[in-house]
């Protein structure tokens, strides 16, 4: 009667275990699903993120090669204010040579008439009337010469004050002429720097806007990257938790004469058809039991759902694994359809899949992998040897 009640008291105690378990795998469910939700607000964003990023560093791009133009353009415009100022001197510098030709052309001119006057003082005198004072012949040549020698210094003096100062009137046209041009040249050059510059603030104002952009994703990035440390320890304690009561309904159960230790086969029926190496010496890493499309899997051992999913046409297909208390992962492939979900806590021998020929599969069966750690091939282990 006693064995009775303690049997009776042990199961009711493993009951309560398990109930409060699966409460404690709904708020895992809960949490993996948040996590699930971050990862993508994380992905999205660092996607927006890089993307804004390309985008300012293009903008950026552009501006500098505005402002490499502009430099530019400003070198030049500098380049032809010296030249201005160059021809401009030379303009004045020219200036003040016709100024001063004119100058001295004036005090010929006026020694010139001066000499006629003194010449024409006494009475209206000519040159004629010199020649014909003449008190013979040799003093008229003579005269005739001298007239003839004054007149002709006098006109080349002249004619030569009129030509250099034509010559230097025609220097200063041509000067006053690419001045103009290179003044309107200048002008034009400031015109498209002037342009330049305001497409490199629209460009700046690009730049600015997108930087601003970029610092308010990354803060986002690290507020969802402490979110989901948050959950992470939330996860980690919860799974403590779970671990925990799991081991105190194992415990009951053995007392009640119940083992779960070691691994059971995944299927009832079904031989094996494949092992750790293919017939063909090409390495599996698993043994896949022959089994119709829709048999019953069953889990290996006690353990928390880790992933239930669609692996992939060229993959698992539909797949489960399962994390054990013992360290170990057990994973279970090909599936038509699954029963359990990620976060579920599952017992030994409860019906987690169906069997099927999904994913890179050559026919219906059930694929079996026994791992040391939750990673790919290099961490899988011979399943015989649990079994």
């Amino acid at each position: 009667m006693k064995k009775i009640c303690l049997k009776i008291l042990i199961t009711l105690l493993a009951i309560v275990v398990i109930f409060s378990s699966l409460s404690i795998t709904y708020a895992a469910s809960n949490i993996s699903s948040e996590k699930s939700e971050l990862n993508q607000k994380i992905k999205e964003t660092k996607e927006d993120l890089n993307e804004v990023n390309s985008q300012k560093k293009e903008s950026q791009n552009k501006v500098n090669d505005l402002s490499n133009q502009i430099s530019s353009y400003e070198t030049q415009i500098n380049s032809l204010k010296s030249e201005i100022e160059t021809k401009t001197n030379e303009v004045n510098e020219m200036q003040k040579k016709l100024d001063k030709l004119e100058e001295e052309r004036e005090k010929n001119q006026k020694l010139l008439d001066e000499r006629l006057v003194t010449l024409y003082e006494s009475g209206e005198v000519s040159y004629m009337d010199v020649l014909l004072s003449s008190a013979d012949i040799t003093e008229f040549i003579s005269n005739y010469y001298m007239i003839e020698t004054l007149t002709a210094a006098d006109k080349e003096l002249i004619q030569n004050l009129e030509n250099e100062k034509n010559e230097i009137a025609d220097t200063q046209t041509k000067l006053n002429a690419s001045l103009e041009e290179i003044e309107s040249k200048k002008t034009q050059l400031e015109s498209v720097q002037s342009e330049l510059s305001k497409a490199k603030n629209e460009e700046q104002k690009k730049v600015d806007n997108l930087t601003q952009q970029s610092e308010d994703l990354e803060e986002n990035v690290e507020e969802y990257e402490k979110q989901m440390k948050e959950l992470d320890k939330k996860e980690q304690e919860q799974e403590a938790q779970l671990k925990s009561k799991i081991q105190a309904a194992q415990s009951a159960a053995a007392s009640s004469g119940t083992s779960s230790s070691g691994f059971i086969r995944p299927v009832k029926t079904g031989s094996i058809t494949a092992t750790m190496y293919y017939s063909s010496g090409k390495y599996h890493g698993a043994v896949d039991f022959g089994v119709p499309v829709g048999t019953p899997v069953y889990a290996a051992a006690d353990g928390v759902v880790v992933t239930a999913t669609w692996g992939g046409s060229d993959s698992y297909g539909y797949y489960v694994k399962i994390k054990h208390y013992n360290g170990l992962y057990t994973l279970y492939a090909h599936a038509s359809s699954l029963v359990v979900s990620a976060g579920q806590v599952v017992k030994q021998g409860q019906l987690i899949m169906y069997s099927g020929n999904t994913g890179n599969s050559t026919g219906p069966h059930c694929h079996f992998e026994v791992r040391v750690s939750p990673g790919g091939y290099s961490n899988r282990v011979n399943p015989l040897n649990y079994l």
